[in-house]
């Protein structure tokens, strides 16, 4: 078996991400750019397994998605993102994509994520891509277009369409450009009514990213519970948001769901 050491490891990182209550049976998937440049990735059914995983759950791919071991299942239908975040940012060494559960009210409603703790505030911008799930997947039901889908992924050509139609082109205007941040620091992003997707520069920084996401998705949350519907970003520190007579200036929910300034 390929990489066993990669995947004794990989499978203590998905253990460690059920335990603080990230991934869940609705999907997901975790990834690592190999040293040779291949990517060692979850399979698509250790979601419905609920994530009872072994070091034969992953498959091996090349980076155009071709297969070079599958001891496993397949790939899940958003393997496309991931083989472009790889291609996109040369920097990155694992992703991992999750429905965790506060993060995923801040998708539901197509809004980025504020950052408001100090261990957030490494991610710089933390945006959400939209794209109609929907109509995309009727759209291409009734008039299927070319799709060039890699061999080792599930073969659901309307969910992937999703991902090569709508937010592949969001992701190349959005997120590659930022591929230096990755010199400092990882990668936060979130799909509209989907889940929330880390890239870090290798596997142990990416799933504590993706707890700081949840994080602060969590705490903005519970600031709303405690002010009545108001979250701050920086309540007391960040001199632009206050007001000419000293009052820290903040953020009502109200206007922050009126917000479409993350694409």
């Amino acid at each position: 078996m390929l990489y066993e050491p990669e995947r004794q490891h990989l499978a203590r990182i998905v253990d460690d991400l059920l335990a603080w209550d990230v991934l869940n049976p609705a999907g997901g998937a975790v990834s690592v750019r190999l040293p040779d440049g291949n990517v060692l990735m979850s399979c698509t059914r250790l979601a419905f397994d609920r994530w009872k995983v072994s070091v034969r759950d992953f498959v091996v791919l090349a980076p155009d998605g071709a297969i070079l071991e599958q001891t496993g299942g397949l790939g899940a239908s958003g393997t496309p993102t991931h083989l472009d975040l790889y291609r996109m940012l040369p920097r990155a060494g694992a992703i991992v994509h999750a429905h965790a559960p506060y993060t995923l009210a801040f998708a539901s409603l197509g809004l980025p994520v504020p950052s408001v703790t100090n261990r957030a505030d490494t991610f710089g911008e933390i945006p959400c891509l939209h794209a109609d799930d929907s109509t995309v997947k009727a759209e291409f039901l009734a008039d299927p277009v070319p799709l060039d889908l890699p061999e080792g992924m599930v073969q659901r050509p309307d969910v992937a369409a999703v991902n090569l139609l709508a937010y592949r082109p969001q992701l190349e205007e959005v997120i590659a450009p930022r591929a230096d941040e990755l010199k400092r620091h990882g990668l936060a992003f979130t799909l509209y009514r989907h889940g929330a997707f880390t890239v870090g520069r290798h596997l142990e920084e990416t799933a504590d990213l993706m707890l700081r996401l949840e994080e602060t998705s969590r705490t903005a949350l519970l600031q709303a519970q405690l002010t009545g519907g108001t979250i701050y970003p920086n309540r007391l520190y960040r001199t632009e948001q206050r007001s000419q007579d000293g009052a820290t200036m903040t953020t009502p929910v109200s206007s922050y769901l009126t917000r479409r300034d993350s694409i």
